[in-house]
C-alpha cells in the first residue's frame, strides 16, 4: 500500500487530480495470461496492467518488478491514473473519450519517468488508436 500512496502523490504533483476518499485501490498481481483474457478479450497482447473501469482494484502483470524497475513502477502509476479518472468522474461513454483518457495516463506516466531521469517512449500506440466512425 505504501507504493500506491507514493504513486498517487506523484500523480497529484504531475496533474490536476486531487486526493479522493479512497486512499488507494488494491494493486493485485496477476498472470500475463489472466490479463490477456480480460483486458485483450483472450487475444495475445502486450498488456502489463489493467483497470477495468470500476471498483478499487488495479491489476498488474506479476512479472513486473515494482520495487526495482522504474518503468515497471510507471505501469502501476499509469493504471492508478485510470483509477483516479474513474473516481473523479471521468466520462468514458465513447471511443474518443477513452482515447483521451489513455493520452492523459500516458502523459502523466511519461512525466513521471522524466522526473526520474529516464526516457522511455510510452504511449507509442496512441497515434494508431482510432475510433470506428460507423458506430
Amino acid at each position: 500500500m505504501e507504493l500506491c500512496a507514493v504513486l498517487l502523490s506523484w500523480i497529484f504533483t504531475l496533474s490536476d487530480y486531487q486526493p479522493v476518499d479512497s486512499e488507494c485501490p488494491e494493486m493485485e498481481m496477476v498472470s500475463h495470461s489472466w490479463l490477456e483474457e480480460r483486458a485483450c478479450n483472450g487475444r495475445s497482447c502486450k498488456v502489463l496492467g489493467w483497470y477495468p473501469g470500476e471498483g478499487d482494484v488495479v491489476y498488474l502483470d506479476d512479472r513486473l518488478d515494482l520495487e526495482n524497475n522504474i518503468f515497471h513502477t510507471s505501469v502501476a502509476l499509469h493504471e492508478l491514473v485510470h483509477w483516479l479518472q474513474g473516481k473523479q468522474g471521468a466520462v468514458l461513454e465513447n471511443c474518443e473519450q477513452s482515447i483521451e483518457a489513455e493520452r492523459e495516463a500516458y502523459a502523466i506516466q511519461s512525466s513521471f519517468l522524466v522526473e526520474y531521469g529516464t526516457y522511455y517512449p510510452v504511449g507509442r500506440v496512441l497515434p494508431m488508436l482510432q475510433c470506428d466512425d460507423s458506430a
